[in-house]
């Protein structure tokens, strides 16, 4: 992901996130290091991450504030993060 991932983002990207998901083997690993912003809809498109069970999605380089929206959503630690 990088740039602004907002609803508008959402609306695009889900339905083919969700396909990506369902034929992943495997963690999936989302790297976050050149999104600048982030609000409930890019949020949603990595709680869907969460639903494709299997082992912890896997976020590399999550900027803090990014960290504070997954913390205060309480989904924090069903995530491995990495730097």
């Amino acid at each position: 992901m990088w740039g602004e991932v907002d609803a508008a983002v959402q609306d695009r990207s889900e339905g083919d996130l969700v396909r990506s998901l369902e034929r992943a083997d495997g963690p999936v690993t989302i790297d976050l290091s050149d999104v600048t912003f982030m609000d409930s809809g890019g949020l949603r498109l990595l709680y869907l991450s969460l639903l494709a069970g299997g082992e912890a999605p896997v976020l590399v380089g999550v900027p803090e504030r990014i960290k504070d929206l997954l913390e205060i959503s309480g989904v924090l630690a069903r995530f491995t993060l990495v730097d």
